[in-house]
């Protein structure tokens, strides 16, 4: 999460949406009094605030004067593959839980996709109440189902929305490092890894984060941005 005064924007960071390499690219345009949460050891003046700091929480912090002001924009992912991401994550994750270790302990492999999803399900339904702890962003950049940033880039097409992003409040953002890409071992088509049950779950679970961006189970993704000032406009 960013929040520039130099450059009067705001970065709305998601998780699993190339944030981290975003993030990288705009902090070394910031100046000394922007706001920067942790990256890479070059945060500063981040102090109430964390990586994944919601629009309203950044709004609350900096004051709605400020935070109508300047140009806020984060990036978004069809859910499926943001859900496989998050597998990817867990299973390049170094330090896990016991119980996480016990399918590896046994087989010598982490859980499947499958059955780690199934594990999520159960989660939310007897300790989370329903809350299955998959990557859904929807209330991080809305309030009261009106989104509240100026800009929704699509991670898949990224540059071209970067490249907007550019032109819209003057700088050159150059990325050069991809975070967490080298955690994904198997490249399939997410249509290959969920069954009808399964997508049963995110169809509900995401209905809302759906019905804005505009994703459906097996087409090809929205390519468009949305700004919630205009009509959504076509960029690739």
């Amino acid at each position: 999460m960013i929040v520039s005064h130099k450059h009067k924007f705001i970065f709305v960071h998601l998780g699993r949406t190339a944030g981290r390499s975003l993030t990288s690219a705009l902090e070394r345009l910031c100046g000394p009094d922007d706001i920067v949460t942790r990256s890479k050891g070059r945060e500063r003046n981040h102090e109430g605030f964390w990586r994944h700091s919601k629009a309203t929480e950044i709004r609350d912090g900096i004051g709605a004067e400020q935070y109508a002001e300047y140009f806020k924009f984060t990036f978004e992912r069809n859910p499926w593959d943001k859900i496989i991401s998050r597998y990817w994550s867990y299973v390049g994750q170094r330090r896990k839980s016991f119980y996480k270790k016990i399918p590896e302990y046994v087989t010598g492999k982490p859980l499947s996709f499958q059955s780690w999803f199934n594990l999520r399900l159960l989660q939310g339904q007897t300790i989370g109440f329903g809350h299955y702890k998959f990557p859904r962003h929807y209330d991080c950049y809305t309030e009261n189902d009106e989104v509240i940033v100026d800009f929704i880039g699509r991670h898949e097409n990224f540059s071209e929305h970067v490249a907007y992003i550019c032109d819209k409040i003057n700088i050159d953002i150059n990325i050069n490092k991809a975070y967490g890409a080298k955690r994904h071992k198997e490249r399939r088509l997410y249509t290959d890894l969920f069954d009808p049950r399964m997508n049963r779950v995110v169809e509900r679970y995401f209905e809302k984060d759906l019905a804005l961006l505009g994703y459906r189970f097996g087409e090809p993704p929205p390519l468009d941005f949305i700004e919630p000032a205009r009509q959504p406009k076509a960029n690739g």
